[in-house]
């Protein structure tokens, strides 16, 4: 009997467990102009997490197919974190946290007169102070950019997460600048309370199940 309540509590770790889940999410902007819609976009989300719609302050969409591109970008020489930028954001669902991988990893271009100086800044749990930046400067050509950063750990406790994408010192209001297949890769972990949740049953299974065999052997 002890072995079957060691076999119910296991299956019942095993069902949480599963409960952890790894996510690979790509806004690939699909459409005429590209949508950052996140029901349009080709992977669909995963369970436990939510991927925001892609979205705009202060800049302009253009008729671009298959990219997020944008015009009306800050002209000035001076970074402002206040305007001109694209951006996303993750929440995770009630009695999850968010653990990222480390890197988010994003196509990137500008169009004549667009800017030429890039910046990528993480937000965590609704933090106005960046927790991660990188700057890049954009190019005529297609570029992949690799956003590395301390991977968000159990201890860290994310629940939601923001990501800005900044562009500035062009020369053109009309000049634009691209994003495409913004990626990024994390793990969905269950918090101990729903761990619990989960397990619990399992345990009064197997308590019901001792307590039968108990007064079955009495009689």
């Amino acid at each position: 009997m002890r072995h079957l309540i060691r076999n119910f509590l296991a299956l019942g770790l095993l069902i949480c467990c599963a409960g952890a889940a790894s996510a690979n999410f790509v806004y690939d902007f699909p459409g005429v102009p590209g949508s950052g819609l996140a029901a349009n976009q080709t992977n669909p989300q995963s369970p436990n997490a939510t991927f925001g719609d892609f979205g705009r302050v202060s800049i302009t969409a253009t008729p671009t197919a298959d990219v997020f591109e944008s015009d009306h970008w800050n002209n000035t020489a001076v970074f402002d974190p206040a305007s001109a930028y694209a951006f996303f954001d993750i929440t995770a669902a009630s009695g999850y946290h968010l653990n990222l991988s480390g890197t988010i990893t994003f196509d990137t271009s500008r169009g004549p007169g667009g800017p030429t100086k890039g910046r990528v800044q993480l937000f965590l749990n609704g933090s106005t102070t960046p927790y991660a930046t990188k700057d890049w400067n954009p190019g005529p050509s297609l570029q992949n950019i690799s956003f590395n950063f301390t991977p968000t750990t159990d201890a860290d406790n994310v629940t939601s997460v923001e990501v800005r994408f900044y562009g500035w010192n062009g020369g053109d209001p009309l000049g634009t600048m691209l994003l495409d297949n913004v990626t990024t890769t994390m793990a969905i972990i269950p918090e101990p309370s729903t761990i619990v949740i989960g397990v619990l049953p399992i345990a009064l299974m197997a308590w019901s199940a001792l307590k039968r065999r108990r007064n079955s052997e009495r009689h």
